[in-house]
């Protein structure tokens, strides 16, 4: 087999000629069938890829996908890449993090082959130009003809501008590529006042970018909600909070009328009349197929090149995937649903039988920093009279969480924040489960489906859960890997590819595969394990050990009776200890707010163990080891299971190195959830105390 792969950024086209050319370009649809039975004659095996040339145009991550899994299944296959940008093949979903600086630029290059390793791999820089379907060759901007078996397109899409007044100005850009990036970042050293048009994910991810330079940011969208295509009007509107909290303003229900300036920009008005200034406009608001090569060659499009299941266009030796696609009316604006489509088209050109039956429309996002989740087609969902929406809210946790169902089934869900569930969410969604009266119950108190157990036990999902949300990979291929001898973490990595993008996957796949991999140390490991030891064993003595006793003469006190049995050194150790249990309740915040944040939280948890450590010493002093009665007897009792079980916390946190790392979470999860249960009736307990002591 041999494959060549051309990125290609299709020029523009008149649109004139566009529209008169659609009506005719459709009529060459051919059904499934029939272009099944031209290209595979009787007796023929589709995908005998031996000597056949394979060409695919468009070296993007889709078109890269494309080659990864050709080779990954014939590693003799012969393969040349044409790019026709000035850079080599990139991952653009990371454009943005370039732009803020938060992804360094090298970081963002796509592994092309090595041609030592696979010797028919080659890499040209050429655009190409047109397409001769009855010569079955391409031709690039050089002139240069190349001769195909199969054809790919992999063209991708351009950014989408509407046509206003004033667009065609210096300082007006877009947002779709790596010199689209470079432009804007030089622009960062003379721009003061910048609009983004649009209000979805790359426009608020530039947005966020473009603030970070000391640059007032306007963001401008149409529609009522941010990213209304994924967001529901309350998560929209947590999201819109979160964005203006960076001093980013939005304006919502929107939209750009006219862009001023002569020559260069100098500000926008927009449709209800208000003028905005700004020096620099850029336009997010959405994508546009490349379709000029099929309207060229005369393939049927529509919103996208036409493909049915097999990914087939309306010619039989040429195929499209990624956005420049549209399958059964539908067109794709995110990466996932390409790489699905490079997977099973890969398998289908080797030999196999894999169909594309469509995407589940799916988004699991990080904007501006935010978790959001989007699972479904929750725009029209929604809006569907049928559809009941279940909904939790915990605005003390940033949390927003809805599940949108239909005659008992899951549909669909959003949310905002973390979301441990998604992965057996995604896979609930995409086989429409039926979800019983008590997953209601649950979601309805703790924003959760399952119980915790039953969502961390991997091997108790279906066989069709999507485990790695990045390679969209399924358990049933990662049990087959584990059939195999892949018996770690590492091993189902290096098999299967599994985490090895984001990582987020990695607890999920050490669950399944019961792996010993361990977490580094914290760095006071050991001291808080000393700690906390040593304040277990006193805890121990104050409850087993007998009250001291008062001496019979004054002449001799026992040890330590001036200070237990004196009311002032009582007083004394009494606020004392008052005082180090509320400086240890507000350190518990240091994990959960941004209010003290210096230094590094080991060390605040060691030194939050020492000072339940010297909270037991000051009890016993004040107490003198009796345990009281009544509500005194409540609050020595309660305080002595919050350093026992904050102790047993802070041991289980020392050791869990030595762990797995399911065990690990699991145990420091539970042990917490106590010393937090415990800790709760403390300062309630405390008021009684004090208001006993000085009222009667």
């Amino acid at each position: 087999m041999a494959v060549s792969v051309v990125n290609q950024n299709s020029a523009a086209v008149d649109r004139d000629a566009e529209s008169q050319s659609v009506s005719a370009v459709v009529d060459h649809w051919q059904p499934e069938s029939e272009f099944a039975a031209a290209i595979n004659p009787p007796g023929a095996t589709l995908g005998a890829t031996a000597g056949r040339q394979i060409v695919i145009v468009g070296a993007g991550p889709v078109g890269m996908r494309l080659v990864q899994e050709l080779l990954r299944l014939d590693n003799e296959a012969n393969i040349t890449l044409f790019g026709n940008e000035p850079y080599a093949p990139y991952n653009r979903v990371q454009l943005s993090g370039v732009l803020a600086r938060d992804v360094q630029r090298d970081a963002i290059d796509l592994p092309v082959p090595d041609a030592k390793r696979f010797a028919g791999f080659r890499y040209q820089r050429a655009a190409i130009t047109e397409i001769d379907r009855h010569l079955q060759q391409i031709t690039d901007s050089e002139g240069n003809t190349w001769f195909y078996d199969k054809l790919v397109l992999a063209v991708g899409s351009t950014a989408l501008v509407p046509d206003i007044p004033g667009v065609d100005q210096t300082g007006v850009y877009t947002f779709r590529n790596l010199r689209d990036t470079d432009a804007l970042y030089a622009r960062l050293a003379s721009a003061r006042n910048v609009v983004v048009v649009g209000g979805g994910l790359l426009g608020l991810e530039a947005a966020r970018a473009l603030s970070r330079a000391n640059t007032q940011v306007t963001v401008v969208q149409q529609n009522a909600c941010l990213m209304n295509k994924q967001l529901d009007a309350k998560a929209s509107s947590l999201l819109q909070q979160k964005i203006e909290s960076l001093g980013i303003r939005v304006l919502t229900g929107s939209g750009v009328g006219k862009i001023l300036g002569e020559q260069r920009v100098t500000g926008i008005v927009t449709r209800e009349g208000a003028r905005i200034d700004c020096d620099t406009v850029l336009f997010c608001t959405g994508i546009k197929p490349n379709a000029g090569l099929a309207m060229q060659s005369r393939l049927a499009f529509s919103r996208g090149i036409r493909v049915d299941d097999c990914l087939q266009t309306s010619d039989p030796l040429i195929y499209a995937i990624g956005e420049c696609c549209e399958h059964d009316g539908q067109t794709f604006g995110l990466v996932n649903p390409g790489y699905e489509q490079a997977a099973i088209l890969a398998d289908r050109l080797a030999g196999g039988e894999a169909r594309y039956k469509g995407s589940l429309q799916t988004a699991r996002l990080k904007v501006v920093g935010q978790p959001l989740a989007s699972i479904g087609d929750t725009e029209s969902l929604t809006a569907h009279s049928l559809t009941r929406e279940w909904v939790y809210h915990n605005a003390s946790k940033d949390c927003y969480r809805k599940l949108l169902v239909n005659k008992g089934r899951l549909i669909g869900a959003i949310g905002f924040g973390d979301w441990p569930e998604l992965p057996r969410l995604q896979e609930a969604v995409k086989q429409q489960r039926r979800l019983l009266p008590w997953h209601h119950l649950l979601f309805y108190l703790t924003g959760n489906v399952w119980a915790r157990e039953s969502a961390d036990d991997v091997q108790q999902w279906p066989a069709s859960a999507v485990i790695c949300q990045c390679n969209n990979i399924e358990l049933s291929r990662l049990l087959t890997a584990m059939d195999a001898g892949a018996t770690s973490l590492a091993d189902l990595q290096q098999a299967t590819g599994a985490g090895t993008v984001c990582g987020s996957c990695k607890p999920l796949l050490a669950s399944l595969a019961g792996d010993n991999s361990r977490s580094e140390p914290d760095k006071a490991a050991l001291p808080v394990l000393i700690a906390s030891l040593f304040a277990m064993v006193i805890a121990a003595l104050i409850v087993y050990l007998p009250g001291l006793q008062v001496s019979d003469t004054v002449q001799q006190p026992s040890l330590f009776e001036n200070i237990w049995n004196d009311k002032f050194y009582k007083q004394v150790t009494g606020f004392s200890l008052l005082t180090l249990s509320a400086l240890g309740l507000l350190m518990s915040l240091r994990k959960r707010s941004n209010w003290l944040s210096k230094g590094s939280y080991d060390y605040w948890r060691m030194f939050h163990v020492l000072l339940g450590l010297v909270c037991i010493a000051v009890l016993t002093l004040h107490t003198g080891l009796h345990m009281g009665a009544n509500f005194n007897r409540l609050l020595a009792i309660d305080f002595i299971a919050v350093v026992a079980l904050g102790a047993c916390t802070g041991a289980v946190v020392a050791i869990s190195h030595k762990l797995s790392l399911t065990m690990a979470k699991r145990m420091r999860e539970w042990w917490g959830w106590l010393h937090l249960l415990v800790t709760w009736p403390l300062p309630v307990l405390l008021g009684i105390h004090i208001l006993s002591v000085y009222y009667f």
